[in-house]
């Protein structure tokens, strides 16, 4: 599985993208992604990966970028979660000026994240991670051991369940990540001492009925409590559930998440 990533890393290629801004709802032409499948044992994620315009102008290994998606994207066509926010990322002011790699799984219908009803005021992190999110880590293991990715510069964002997804990430692997952007998700406050030291964006939208706001406030006040390195907390008074767009139309948000490094430094 690693030879194979690898070999696919090196001869990734991007198309660019047209100028101007993307509809919210525009899917991506599937043929700028290499499409892949990690099997472990009878759990099997699909996952697509994308290579910025500018880490393709670039030798050095570029940061990795994980994309989680939202509950309506499950499935096992390995399409569905370009669904939203993806073309941003993809967008020439952000693909044409930052290099990553862009690594997009799909978690499987009736599967999640975090076993976690997303209703409830508060949940308690489970002893294991979920096969899907052991999936993705495996993944992420296996580009950085063949060197396709810069391990100090892995950021990772997620929308609704995605965002549940980075909060469990963020709590179950301290120091992989060195930034993260969750967007209407929830996490357990217990372990907010383990994300301190990872810089971090939280979004969420006051009318949200879906994800109650008071599970992105709850990190929130956990991590302020413990003076976290760096936090940024944006609550939208009239948006309610879909809020990722804006989130992600945040100026300066991508400058900031590439120019965050582990070990303290910063290119």
């Amino acid at each position: 599985m690693i030879k194979t990533v690898c070999i696919v890393f090196l001869t990734l290629f991007s198309l660019v993208l047209a100028a101007g801004p993307l509809q919210a709802q525009a899917m991506p032409d599937s043929a700028l992604f290499e499409k892949h499948r990690h099997v472990d044992n009878r759990d099997t994620l699909p996952y697509l990966l994308y290579q910025s315009v500018k880490a393709s102008k670039s030798a050095e290994a570029p940061p990795l970028l994980i994309f989680l998606h939202g509950a309506g994207e499950r499935g096992n066509d390995n399409y569905q979660q370009l669904r939203h926010c993806v073309g941003r990322f993809l967008h020439d002011t952000v693909s044409g000026q930052y290099p990553f790699l862009l690594l997009l799984p799909q978690c499987p219908e009736n599967n999640r994240w975090v076993n976690t009803d997303w209703t409830l005021l508060s949940h308690r992190m489970e002893p294991e991670p979920t096969a899907q999110l052991r999936g993705v880590m495996a993944v992420v293991d296996s580009l950085k051991a063949c060197r396709a990715v810069d391990p100090d510069r892995i950021y990772i964002c997620g929308i609704s369940m995605g965002g549940f997804g980075v909060w469990d990430a963020l709590q179950r692997y301290p120091g992989t990540f060195a930034a993260a952007i969750a967007i209407c998700g929830g996490g357990d406050p217990a372990y907010a001492s383990r994300i301190k030291d990872t810089p971090l964006y939280i979004f969420h939208g006051d009318k949200d009925k879906l994800v109650k706001p008071v599970r992105s406030r709850q990190m929130y006040l956990a991590l302020k409590k413990i003076n976290s390195k760096e936090l940024h907390y944006i609550h939208y008074a009239r948006l309610g559930h879909l809020c990722w767009n804006q989130a992600l139309a945040t100026p300066g948000i991508f400058k900031w998440l590439f120019s965050k490094r582990n070990h303290g430094q910063q290119h």
